[in-house]
């Protein structure tokens, strides 16, 4: 085998680790403060202790992970403080995103309508996979049209942010569900060109997610770091 062969089935086993993590977190089979181990993975998945080490690498720089001296590598367990701060940067993120994108989108509304389609069957059907499938979809399509590298790729690492991936794990089902009548109202928006109303509605929808999850029990979040 090549030495560029190597390398390609070393960053495709990489990706592929991260996949597999990143939807146990999704699908809640790895909570938040859940401790992982290289040898685990790695023989899990038939792969080497260096693939997953650096798989651990990339998501914990994605702040999907932790690494801690002495304590090793565990799905990161976030207080209060620290997911509010996270809802706030992510609206005003997604806000300027919406604020960009809403002419382009606008000229061309037919993937927009196709996802928010996708969304309204999986809101009738009460399929919750497919409802984050599809929203994340939509959250993201606006943050590619706008072309906008560094916005796109800050907006990504959120999306993989733990509070993300386990949200139709920790809110109650309907009001996951609920949350698909702020993005009709998006898309309305944008479709008449409106990206000051669009981007409002944009930004109070984030928040909206901001108040489900902060409704919460403490059990599902750090214990503050004493200062």
């Amino acid at each position: 085998m090549s030495q560029n062969t190597e390398h390609s089935a070393d960053t495709l086993a990489v990706s592929q680790i991260a996949d597999a993590i990143t939807n146990a977190i999704r699908e809640g089979r790895l909570a938040p403060g859940q401790r992982l181990t290289e040898i685990d993975f790695a023989q899990k998945l038939n792969v080497s202790r260096p693939s997953v080490r650096e798989a651990f690498r990339q998501l914990s720089s994605d702040g999907l992970l932790q690494s801690q001296p002495y304590r090793g590598v565990s799905v990161r367990h976030m207080t209060r403080r620290e997911v509010d701060d996270l809802f706030t940067v992510r609206a005003a993120l997604e806000g300027l995103a919406v604020r960009l994108s809403t002419p382009m989108i606008s000229a061309n509304i037919k993937p927009l309508k196709d996802i928010q389609a996708a969304l309204d069957k999986a809101e009738e059907t009460r399929d919750l996979n497919a409802m984050s499938r599809h929203n994340l979809a939509f959250h993201m399509l606006f943050a590619d049209v706008s072309e906008n590298g560094l916005l796109r790729e800050q907006l990504r690492r959120i999306s993989n942010n733990v509070y993300w991936l386990q949200f139709r794990v920790l809110v109650a089902d309907d009001k996951v569900l609920g949350t698909n009548t702020a993005h009709r109202a998006l898309v309305d928006a944008v479709r008449t060109g409106d990206a000051m109303l669009a981007e409002t509605i944009m930004v109070d929808h984030v928040d909206q997610s901001r108040q489900l999850v902060q409704a919460l029990s403490d059990d599902h979040f750090a214990a503050p770091v004493a200062r």
